[in-house]
């Protein structure tokens, strides 16, 4: 009867209090366009304001090695380090991404091969410009998925404001823009925490094997292996066991393929790319990256994403979504990954806090379903949600507003190899930063200056000149004073004070070297 409450009415409005109810047909139809048109927005985000540029030393490494994929081999030849007798020469002649290899006169890549090996299949289905589609398209796909769990945490509501909060994450946003590995890691961690939450076998085996590329992607987060078979554990009763070997099954390929390359390409299974554990992680390093990733988290992130460490608290087990065991798990997650980086090398600027992105969503996905839940009694919580949002979306966009600059400042890499085309076939380019880009670009054999050692200089300059190539030197705009003050005490550089050759994007400074030093300053510096 109306103004008579049914006697059930009490344990519905407990029930209401402590589950995820699904929404009306319309509200979810709603709900899930929105998402969509998020997803849609970073994927233009990335195609309009990022570089199609395979620049200084990450996208340069990520695109190449894929030109290597479709070649069928990561070994590249280099008979001019199998020639050279001055010191590091073979390094000197390694561009930005690569290293020697174990043959003399051969090089290897030093990056992981998840995000090449998706942009080789783009590159073989779309072309050259294929490549730099790979990011924006994964980042759409991590917008959407993040709402998919945020909705599994808190309900739609909560997935749409985790959703807008990843789009407008200053981290999330400057790396949406680089062909580089962040996005992508993050994003197939993400599909397999989704996928390991179906309660299916089928599904924890392609959680499996999306954990797989992520670890091909980067491995020394093969750790995240451990929560992820967390979230297949919570996500039902039945067959757990199955659904863990299944799960385990499918992320066993990512190690061994790692183990299988880095043993072809550097000789030990153990062995990668970027050197030994133990330059790259150190117990000193931990106090520092814990200051730097708290202060970075708050002044990027702003305290709303801390709000997820209260989700344990506040979530209770439904017979639908489990949010509560879901929210340990992300929460374990989290910590997996900042406990990867904590005792990695630090560095000095916020965009490093791109480490830590594979845990982004799965904190933002819990925020937001602890605000649903604290705003869920008040009469004005749709507006309340919507203010925090455009809040965030103003910090982040403010914060983040160096993203939209990326494309510009790194496509001098591109106008500089345009240039270099013009110079002599047989030329050698020695430069630090432009080392990879103008090989890519004009096909020029370039020479690194950070490992060319100052007593080594004139003998290298020497030795390409006794082979008939032309010496040039190319610089961006900060790195003239570096070579200077590197090189001045052994060598004469009186034509860094000249017009430069070519100036590419009015940065970078093209130079062509002298045949050799006069005899008297040559006999001055110690040469015969």
């Amino acid at each position: 009867m109306p103004g008579v409450e049914s006697p059930d009415a009490p344990a519905a409005q407990a029930l209401r209090s402590t589950a995820v109810l699904p929404p009306p047909a319309s509200s979810a139809f709603r709900a899930h366009v929105v998402a969509i048109v998020l997803a849609l927005a970073a994927v233009a985000l990335g195609v309009r304001f990022g570089t199609f540029a395979a620049s200084g030393a990450d996208a340069y490494g990520y695109v190449s090695q894929a030109d290597l994929w479709l070649r069928g081999t990561l070994i590249v030849e280099e008979p001019l380090a199998d020639q050279a007798e001055w010191r590091y020469a073979n390094w000197t002649l390694a561009p930005f991404g690569y290293r020697p290899g174990d043959d003399r006169g051969t090089m290897v890549p030093t990056y992981s091969p998840g995000l090449p090996l998706v942009m080789a299949a783009f590159k073989a289905i779309g072309g050259a410009d294929a490549v730099f589609y790979v990011v924006p398209l994964l980042g759409g796909l991590s917008v959407w998925l993040t709402f998919l769990l945020g909705s599994r945490l808190g309900g739609q509501e909560a997935g749409l404001i985790a959703a807008a909060a990843l789009l407008v994450s200053p981290v999330f946003l400057f790396q949406l823009m680089w062909p580089m590995s962040d996005v992508p890691v993050s994003a197939w961690w993400l599909a397999a925490v989704v996928l390991a939450q179906s309660g299916t076998t089928i599904g924890a085996a392609a959680a499996g094997l999306a954990g797989a590329l992520a670890i091909l992607t980067r491995p020394n987060l093969v750790v995240l292996a451990l929560p992820l078979l967390g979230f297949v554990i919570v996500s039902g009763p039945h067959r757990r066991t199955v659904r863990a070997l299944a799960c385990l099954a499918g992320l066993g390929a990512g190690p061994l393929a790692v183990a299988l390359l880095n043993r072809h390409l550097y000789g030990s299974a153990l062995a990668s790319g970027y050197g030994t554990f133990s330059t790259i992680y150190a117990s000193a390093y931990g106090a520092v990256n814990l200051v730097n990733y708290s202060t970075w988290l708050l002044q990027t992130q702003t305290p709303f994403i801390l709000l997820g460490c209260a989700a344990p608290l506040l979530m209770r087990r439904d017979a639908d979504g489990r949010p509560r065991g879901i929210a340990i798990a992300c929460l374990l997650f989290a910590a997996t990954v900042l406990a990867s980086y904590l005792w990695y090398t630090p560095f000095d600027s916020w965009t490093y806090l791109r480490f830590l992105l594979p845990a982004f969503p799965l904190m933002l996905a819990a925020s937001a379903a602890v605000l649903t839940r604290l705003l869920r009694d008040m009469p004005w919580r749709r507006p309340a949600a919507g203010g925090l949002v455009i809040a965030l979306a103003v910090w982040g966009l403010w914060t983040g507003r160096l993203a939209f600059h990326v494309a510009e400042e790194e496509s001098r890499y591109v106008a500089a190899g345009r240039f270099a085309r013009e110079l002599p076939g047989d030329a050698v380019i020695l430069c630090n930063q432009h080392s990879g880009s103008l090989r890519y670009y004009s096909g020029r054999i370039t020479m690194r200056f950070e490992w060319l050692d100052p007593d080594m200089y004139q003998p290298a300059l020497d030795h390409m000149r006794s082979l008939g190539r032309p010496v040039y030197v190319v610089l961006d705009d900060w790195e003239r004073e570096v070579f200077r003050a590197r090189y001045s005490p052994v060598a004469d550089l009186s034509w860094l004070d000249e017009p430069p050759l070519l100036l590419a994007a009015r940065r970078v400074y093209f130079y062509a070297l002298p045949p050799s030093a006069p005899p008297a300053r040559r006999a001055a510096l110690g040469y015969n």
